[in-house]
């Protein structure tokens, strides 16, 4: 199978604001990553940046926390659709999986489905990569059995904890 080109990607996570009586909190999110096909196996690797702004009787603050690098491997077998949409403008490549926890330790997964942004410059090289999804889906082996789920920590997003 030829090899093709580390394809970057942006996720789009929804900002988190709250108003009480403590102030105003806004977190915002940003996750960006490089996602690799080797053989029949798409390896996505991400880092995320979560930025929480505080006005409150307590005083103004922000607090950037960055988490380590995830990785997660997911066989080309489970994925059931991959397609790229969106147009010239807003480039998406969106996959859909064959299981629900494919996808389940990257942020911004919906239902076993993920969405990744793709810069317009590098759409052509985009729909090179969904073509090679393609055939690695249809050279890869039936469904292999999940992995045993184990406890190793997989960065998460904090979702609004109080920094």
């Amino acid at each position: 199978m030829s090899s093709v080109e580390p394809l970057p990607f942006r996720i789009t996570v929804p900002d988190k604001d709250t108003i009480d009586l403590t102030g105003i909190r806004s977190v915002s999110y940003r996750v960006e990553g490089l996602l690799h096909l080797a053989e029949d196996t798409l390896i996505f690797e991400w880092s995320a940046t979560e930025t929480t702004e505080r006005v409150g009787f307590t005083g103004i603050g922000t607090v950037v926390d960055e988490s380590p690098v995830g990785k997660l491997e997911v066989p080309a077998s489970w994925i059931a659709d991959a397609r790229l949409r969106g147009g010239w403008w807003r480039p998406q490549l969106v996959l859909r999986a064959r299981r629900l926890g494919a996808f389940e330790s990257m942020p911004g997964v919906t239902g076993g489905a993920l969405i990744l942004r793709i810069d317009r410059q590098l759409r052509r090289e985009a729909k090179t990569f969904v073509a090679a999804i393609e055939l690695a889906r249809k050279q890869a082996p039936l469904l292999p059995e999940p992995p045993e789920h184990d406890d190793t920590e997989v960065p998460r997003l904090h979702h609004g904890d109080e920094p």
